[in-house]
């Protein structure tokens, strides 16, 4: 789980939260502007990786929106388009006009009241990228000693930008907590960092982690008010998982986090593992217990109950659930039971999933492979348009069995394995038992392998 420093998702972590307490007298903020691309039709107001609106913008380039549901976090974002995701301060009573531009320190804040906030946000961000985040990795690439020594500096500066704005006590001392924050966070993004640019491990002083070791990992009450502290503690203890499909790590790491005291931090880490139950982990029952005595939300702890049960039934080894009589583009009709005494290799697909159709031409390398051996290749297409899957079968002359889901993802057999996302390959014994629900891609080389181990 090693986070790359460089990327426009860097942006996503610039701003920390704030409670502070507004006294304005409206109950709501306005936003208005010019965006930097014309031919754009809306502008996203985010907060918090979710879109909280979407503001149309007239045939002038220009938008204008009330936003009245505010929260207790004043930070948002104005997202244009992938090259423009401005930070912005809402409160009660803010007003702002702006107009954007693709270089963000170019965006211009004509006017505004409570816009001093969004100055710093947009400065900092902007000063921030140019100098600590830079795609080029410069300050990662320096030495330990020149590192740390110059990101002081930059973060030295960025505090003595905060402190020249006449700003709300609170949302000074948030953003000073984002300074030291994010400081510790490039150090311990300084090694990966380092390696990935210069293909070396750098050899770091004693002290290099100071100011780390002086943090306390397990405050529930920063954990809920400042997003840059969630995000160090996250890395911190996500180090611990380097693999999350090692076994051994993912216990590790359940140990680690099921001994901390904030139940806070706790339940988030719990609800990040319950993706990873599947029918081929391990650990599954590990999972399950870390998730449920940590979430007390009942309908978080029935679903994640329900995956368990599922992944169970998937296991390796259990019978297969069973589709009957599902069309063949050659004609009639075919159960898994006519399959019994072939292994099965099933493609789940549809003609517009552009994955499924990249998956094609080593699909049909594959079964060339192992043309005359008892595989059996299935391709069980969802597709609703049923004249859709006869022609794409007939002019991308595709290979095996080709099959019709007789209700799309509605089909008993679909649901069963829990297919919501395509394509999906599944790899069946000569009983009918699984051995793999969610077996490699043809386009992975492992699956020929596991397919030559099979026959021998």
């Amino acid at each position: 789980m090693t986070k790359k420093i460089i990327s426009s998702a860097i942006l996503l972590t610039l701003l920390a939260g704030c409670n502070e307490k507004n006294s304005q007298k409206a109950d709501y903020a306005v936003i208005s502007g010019k965006v930097a691309l014309p031919e754009n039709q809306k502008v996203q107001l985010i907060q918090d990786n979710q879109v909280i609106k979407e503001i149309p913008v007239a045939s002038d380039g220009t938008f204008r929106d009330t936003i009245r549901a505010l929260s207790e976090n004043h930070f948002y974002y104005l997202f244009e388009n992938p090259s423009l995701l401005l930070p912005i301060y809402l409160d009660k009573g803010t007003h702002l006009e702006l107009a954007l531009n693709q270089d963000l320190s170019k965006v211009n804040l004509l006017s505004g009241i409570q816009s001093d906030q969004t100055k710093y946000l947009i400065e900092k961000t902007a000063f921030a990228n140019s100098k600590i985040f830079r795609s080029d990795g410069e300050l990662f690439k320096q030495e330990p000693q020149e590192f740390k020594k110059n990101l002081k500096t930059y973060f030295s500066e960025l505090e003595a930008k905060l402190k020249s704005y006449n700003l709300d006590e609170n949302f000074v001392k948030s953003q000073q907590k984002w300074i030291k924050y994010k400081q510790i966070e490039c150090l311990m993004d300084y090694p990966s960092s380092y390696n990935y640019f210069l293909g070396k491990d750098p050899v770091l002083p004693t002290d290099f982690y100071t100011e780390r070791d002086a943090i306390d990992f397990d405050n529930a009450q920063e954990y809920d008010t400042e997003e840059s502290y969630r995000d160090l503690v996250q890395r911190k203890y996500y180090e611990q998982l380097g693999d999350a499909s090692n076994p051994e790590q993912l216990e590790h790491f359940i140990q680690i986090v099921s001994a901390l005291k904030s139940e806070n931090i706790r339940a988030d880490f719990a609800k990040s593992m319950a993706p990873l139950i599947n029918p081929n982990n391990p650990k599954n029952k590990i999972i399950l217990d870390f998730v449920l005595n940590n979430i007390k939300e009942e309908k978080i702890r029935q679903v994640v109950q329900d995956i368990y049960d599922q992944s169970e039934r998937l296991a390796s080894g259990k019978p297969s659930p069973v589709f009957n009589n599902y069309e063949n583009a050659k004609g009639g009709t075919t159960s898994l039971s006519d399959l019994k005494g072939k292994f099965v290799y099933v493609d789940v697909w549809a003609t517009w999933c552009r994955p499924c159709i990249g998956e094609i031409p080593v699909l049909k390398e594959l079964q060339n492979k192992f043309k005359g051996k008892n595989i059996e290749f299935v391709s069980i297409s969802v597709d609703e348009n049923r004249e859709a899957w006869l022609k794409t079968i007939k002019e991308k002359e595709l290979k095996g069995v080709q099959l019709l889901s007789d209700k799309s993802f509605n089909s008993q057999f679909i649901r069963e394995y829990g297919i919501t996302e395509i394509p999906v390959f599944i790899l069946l014994d000569k009983e009918g038992k699984i051995i793999n629900a969610n077996a490699p891609r043809p386009s992975d080389p492992e699956i020929e392998k596991i397919l030559e181990n099979l026959i021998k």
